[in-house]
C-alpha cells in the first residue's frame, strides 16, 4: 500500500485499459466505498456504464432523494411524553429512527452513508440531550446538508438543538461563557487539532457564540433566538484581528482567514473515511483546492475523488475494515434483502443490538471526536462477536429472504444442481473472488451439510430442495468467517 500511496499523485480521471480495466471489482468498490455494497443487478448495470456516468449518477441521484419526511412525533417535547410511564413511548421512537436510518442504508445506501460519515464528523451523543425531537433534527440535518455547501452546513449545524445541548453553547452566556462548542468548532468541525488557532481564539470566538438560547430542558426548540442580554456584544480578537464578531462574522471568519487549513482538513477526513487510512498529501492537496475553489460545495470534491484514477487503484480494492454497520448491511445489501418486503421491523432493532454490542451505536458515538474507525473496529477481541453476530442475523432470515437467497444463487450461477460453481458463484458475490482448494472443500463441507453426498454425485439434488436456503445460511456462516469477509 505505501508504494501505492507514493507512486500515483494524480487525481487525473480514470480511464479503462488492459492494465486497468472497468470490471466487476471496481464496480463494487465503488459501491462499496459509496454506500454499502451492490446488488447482482446494480454490479451488472454498473458495468454498462463508463465510471464517470456511474459516479454522476448515484452521487447525484442520492443528493436529490428526499429521506427526511418527519415521523408523526418529530415535534414532540416533554409534555407529549408526559404519561410515558418508564420512557417507553420515548425509546420507541429513538428505536424507530435508528431503524428507519439502517433500513434506509440497506434500501438506499449512498445518501444514507454520507449522513453516517457528517455523523461521525458532526457528533453529538443522542444519550445526553435524551430528546427524540433534537434527534429528528440533527437527522434531518445530517442528510439533508450532506451534499451541499459545506460552510452553510457548519453554520447550520451550531444552532443544532442536539448539538447546542451536547456542547452547551445553549449555556454559553456573556455573563459566564461556555468554550466547549467554540473549541469543537476549531478543533473537530473546521480546521483540525491545533491547525491555526490558539486558546486566545478559542475564547474569543466562545464569546462571540453568545446569547443562543432556547427552552431546552423541556425539549422544545420553538423559542430559539438570540438573547441580546446574554450576548456579547463588545469587540473580539479572532486570529489576530478586531472586531464585533458575532454568529455569522465567526463563520465568514473561519472560512476566510483560515481556508486553507478548512479546506485541508475537511477533504482529508474525506479521503480517509471513503478511501484509505494513510493519506496522500498531493490527492489532498487537488482536492482542497476544488474544494476552496469550489466555494466549500462538498458534491464537486466528492465526484472528483471517486472518478480519479487514483480512487480505482487495486491496491484500495478490499482495504478497508468494514466498521460493525458496514459488516452488518452490506450483507443485506449485496443479498437484496429489503425492508420491509424481506426484513422485519425486529430485524432491523436486531441488527443495530448486534451493531452496538459492536462498538458502533447510531446516534451515540464514542466520544466527541468519533469512532476511529480501521483498525479499531478489528482485534483479537471483536473478531469472535463479529463472527457470532453476523451469523446470528442470517439466521433470522424470513421466508421470504430465504427464498431470495436461493435466487440469487440460481442467478450468480446459472444451475441449480452444481454445488461446486453455486458455490464458487455465491463466494465471489459475497467476497469479490472464488475459493482456492482448500477454502472451497470447507465451503462445499459447509454448503452440503447433511445432505448424502450420492444426490449431489447423481444430480438428485437441486436448488428446488426444501433444504437449500439453510445450506446458502450455512455457507454464508463460513464465508463471514474468511478474512476477506471483514474487508471491504
Amino acid at each position: 500500500m505505501n508504494t501505492i500511496l507514493s507512486s500515483i499523485q494524480s487525481i487525473a480521471p480514470y480511464v479503462p485499459s488492459a492494465a486497468k480495466p472497468w470490471n466487476e471489482a471496481r464496480v463494487k468498490h465503488l459501491y462499496h466505498r459509496l454506500g454499502f455494497g451492490a446488488t447482482r443487478t446494480e454490479i451488472a448495470a454498473g458495468l454498462q456504464m463508463t465510471p464517470g456516468a456511474l459516479v454522476d449518477q448515484l452521487l447525484d441521484n442520492a443528493a436529490s432523494t428526499n429521506l427526511s419526511s418527519a415521523p408523526y412525533w418529530a415535534e414532540y417535547t416533554n409534555e407529549d411524553y408526559a404519561d410515558d410511564d418508564g420512557n417507553v413511548l420515548r425509546e420507541s421512537h429513538k428505536t424507530e429512527l435508528r431503524n428507519r436510518w439502517v433500513s434506509e442504508m440497506i434500501n438506499e445506501g449512498i445518501k444514507s452513508k454520507m449522513a453516517l460519515f457528517w455523523h461521525n464528523h458532526f457528533v453529538t451523543e443522542e444519550q445526553t440531550y435524551n430528546c427524540t425531537q433534537f434527534m429528528w433534527r440533527y437527522y434531518k440535518l445530517l442528510h439533508d446538508r450532506s451534499y451541499g455547501n459545506f460552510k452553510i452546513f457548519v453554520e447550520e449545524m451550531g444552532k443544532n438543538p442536539a448539538m447546542m445541548v451536547y456542547l452547551n453553547n445553549v449555556q454559553n452566556i456573556k455573563q459566564e461563557p461556555n468554550e466547549n462548542y467554540a473549541r469543537e468548532l476549531l478543533e473537530l468541525f473546521t480546521l483540525g487539532e491545533g491547525n491555526g488557532y490558539t486558546q486566545r481564539d478559542v475564547e474569543e470566538v466562545a464569546r462571540a457564540l453568545t446569547g443562543w438560547r432556547f427552552t431546552w430542558y423541556q425539549c422544545t426548540y420553538e423559542d430559539f433566538g438570540l438573547e441580546p442580554y446574554f450576548f456579547d456584544d463588545s469587540i473580539k480578537t479572532i486570529f489576530g484581528t478586531a472586531g464585533f464578531y458575532g454568529y455569522d462574522e465567526v463563520h465568514d471568519k473561519i472560512f476566510e482567514a483560515r481556508g486553507d487549513q478548512v479546506a485541508q482538513y475537511i477533504t482529508g477526513k474525506i479521503c480517509k473515511f471513503f478511501l484509505y487510512e494513510k493519506l496522500n498529501p498531493s490527492i489532498v492537496n487537488e482536492l482542497a483546492v476544488t474544494f476552496k475553489e469550489g466555494n466549500w460545495e462538498i458534491m464537486p470534491v466528492l465526484k472528483q475523488l471517486f472518478k480519479s484514477e487514483f480512487f480505482f487503484e487495486d491496491a484500495f480494492v478490499g482495504a478497508n475494515i468494514k466498521s460493525p454497520l458496514e459488516l452488518m448491511v452490506s450483507y443485506y445489501k449485496m443479498a437484496d434483502l429489503r425492508y420491509p418486503a424481506d426484513i422485519e421491523f425486529e430485524d432491523l432493532s436486531n441488527l443495530n443490538y448486534y451493531v452496538f454490542t459492536l462498538g458502533q451505536e447510531l446516534f451515540n458515538p464514542v466520544n466527541v471526536a468519533g469512532w476511529n474507525g480501521y483498525r479499531t473496529w478489528l482485534n483479537e477481541n471483536t473478531l469472535t462477536s463479529r463472527w457470532n453476530t453476523s451469523t446470528t442475523m442470517t439466521r433470522r432470515a424470513t421466508d421470504s429472504a430465504r427464498n431470495k437467497l436461493v435466487q440469487l444463487a440460481i442467478d450468480l450461477s446459472g444451475t441449480i444442481n452444481d454445488e461446486v460453481v453455486i458455490v464458487q458463484s455465491l463466494a465471489k458475490h459475497f467476497i469479490s473472488h472464488e475459493l482456492d482448494e482448500e477454502h472451497l472443500e470447507a465451503a462445499l463441507d459447509y454448503f452440503k451439510g447433511e445432505i448424502p453426498e450420492n444426490y449431489f454425485q447423481d444430480d438428485s439434488w437441486n436448488l428446488y430442495y426444501d433444504e437449500a436456503p439453510d445450506q446458502i445460511i450455512n455457507l454464508m456462516y463460513y464465508l463471514m468467517r474468511l478474512p476477506e469477509y471483514q474487508l471491504s
